[in-house]
């Protein structure tokens, strides 16, 4: 991979470009995966993908610990270095060397005690080996994500990209041999998980070596646990926080019960992973708004640069929503039918991310990450809290509801907390309009899914909820490919 081309100056249509390649990649990755979900229903059982599932949320927790939260101190001390090449690679570097020590001790631990740990967290024995296979890819897959956020934040959005859809593509034919002509079961995408992550990491490292040459400062790790150290509560309660739906549904439940929610959460998803494609792009800019102070000759500046990226997540969301129940009954096997509504609730409590994506930037901006932990604390209290009565009530759409209640509730409050430190200015109209919207969507999707409407008429009322959707995009200019061209650079709206 050529790095050259992602080291040009940038020009004034950088950032069109890097939101299209960022796009490009969700698009591809998303295709993959939504292809791959139909095979996964058809040969594996919803208990082999729900272990599969549980195993990736549970290393998934010891490797946010291990982690220590030194990705978001990097990510923040990166634009301090941004200009000085040296100290940018000492900066990763030492980071990265950090992390790995941290994991590998916690690798050590796993192998010695991988029975204990699977007679806790699994209802029945995994394969041999099992856990420690998905840790390994987990670990991994981490580590790459220092390089990967490198390459974000250097705008290198091309190189990014091609190293994201080479892994996604890898993850998908080694899953797709293994689940069709073997008789691994979970192991399958165990392997495939492994695999692919660690050919991730092995190309960064050693495409980026000359540029990032491994070594290490004291000093500069010290800056950034100051930042992150404060986070690994935040990491670890994140983490249960986000997974606690399954966690529950495992053990009053069943992990089958997991599998069938985690094909539901992964059609729901695709609203989040969208999100997180823009984010790449407007994450970075709001950090060097608020660095540069760019905002305070006109208050609502990062309002509008973040108006048409709030705007086309919605859409997204409004379309994953309404065509829920025809995704399900075309992609999935009879086994996995319940996974409309989750798809429904989930897409509700997803859309609501956005301003958790930017409070994030607020508080960390402001070095005042003890709130973060705080707050995630207390969402992870709430979520519990909502889980258990409602799980043992409703099942996995009882699990669906707690989550995007406590989801709702908390970016809510985190936006209030977060505006008291770092104060974004919003015009809130045009933005519960389009809420609004979406609001009756997920209403009218809910009422399909349970009365079952006739399709043609169902369509025609999904139709005229798009319809006003589209109206607002189009009276704000953000259908006209000059128009965004104009927003983007301008970053705002006239």
């Amino acid at each position: 991979m050529n790095l050259k081309s992602g080291l040009k100056i940038l020009t004034m249509s950088e950032p069109i470009k890097n939101a299209s390649l960022y796009l490009l990649q969700i698009a591809i990755s998303g295709a993959l995966m939504l292809v791959l979900m139909p095979i996964i229903s058809k040969y594996l059982s919803p208990n082999d993908f729900g272990m599969f599932i549980l195993a990736q949320v549970y290393t998934g927790i010891a490797v946010g610990i291990a982690n220590l939260g030194m990705l978001v101190g990097y990510e923040r001390n990166f634009f301090i270095f941004e200009k000085l090449s040296d100290k940018s690679a000492l900066l990763i570097s030492s980071a990265i060397i950090f992390v790995a020590l941290n994991l590998l001790a916690i690798l050590v631990l796993v192998y010695l005690f991988q029975i204990e740990i699977n007679s806790l967290i699994f209802s029945i024995n995994p394969p041999s080996n099992f856990l420690i296979i998905v840790l390994i890819g987990t670990s991994v897959s981490s580590l790459s994500q220092y390089y990967l956020t490198f390459l974000k934040n250097s705008n290198m959005a091309l190189v990014y990209i091609k190293y994201t859809i080479v892994n996604s593509i890898i993850y998908f034919v080694v899953a797709l041999v293994l689940i069709t002509q073997s008789s691994l079961g979970p192991m399958s995408l165990a392997y495939a998980w492994a695999m692919s992550s660690m050919i991730l990491f092995i190309s960064l490292f050693l495409n980026l070596g000359k540029r990032l040459p491994l070594s290490f400062d004291m000093e500069m790790l010290k800056e950034m646990l100051k930042i992150s150290l404060p986070l690994t509560p935040k990491v670890f309660f994140g983490v249960i926080n986000t997974h606690i739906d399954k966690i529950l549904l495992s053990f009053i439940g069943s992990s089958g019960l997991v599998g069938i929610y985690h094909m539901g959460q992964t059609f729901a998803l695709t609203v989040f992973q969208f999100m997180t494609g823009l984010g790449k792009v407007f994450q970075p800019e709001i950090y060097r708004k608020l660095f540069a102070n760019n905002n305070i000759n006109n208050p609502y500046e990062i309002y509008r640069y973040l108006l048409p990226f709030l705007y086309f997540s919605i859409f997204v969301a409004l379309i994953v929503v309404l065509f829920s129940r025809e995704f399900v009954s075309m992609f999935l096997s009879s086994k996995y039918q319940g996974a409309t509504p989750i798809i429904i609730i989930l897409s509700l409590y997803y859309i609501s991310l956005f301003f958790g994506k930017i409070t994030g930037i607020q508080l960390i901006y402001a070095k005042k990450t003890h709130i973060t932990t705080v707050l995630i604390f207390l969402g992870a209290a709430i979520n519990v809290g909502l889980n258990i009565p409602f799980i043992i009530n409703w099942g996995i759409v009882g699990a669906a509801w707690a989550t995007a209640i406590s989801g709702i509730v908390m970016t809510i409050v985190s936006y209030i907390v977060a505006q008291k430190y770092t104060k974004i200015a919003w015009q809130w109209r045009v933005v519960f309009t389009m809420y609004g919207l979406f609001l009756v969507a997920v209403i009218f999707s809910i009422i399909d899914y349970d009365f079952l409407i006739h399709s043609h008429v169902s369509l025609i009322i999904k139709l005229l909820i798009i319809l006003p959707y589209i109206i607002i995009g189009k009276l704000l200019g953000f259908f006209s490919l000059s128009e965004i061209r104009k927003l983007i650079l301008k970053k705002g709206i006239d």
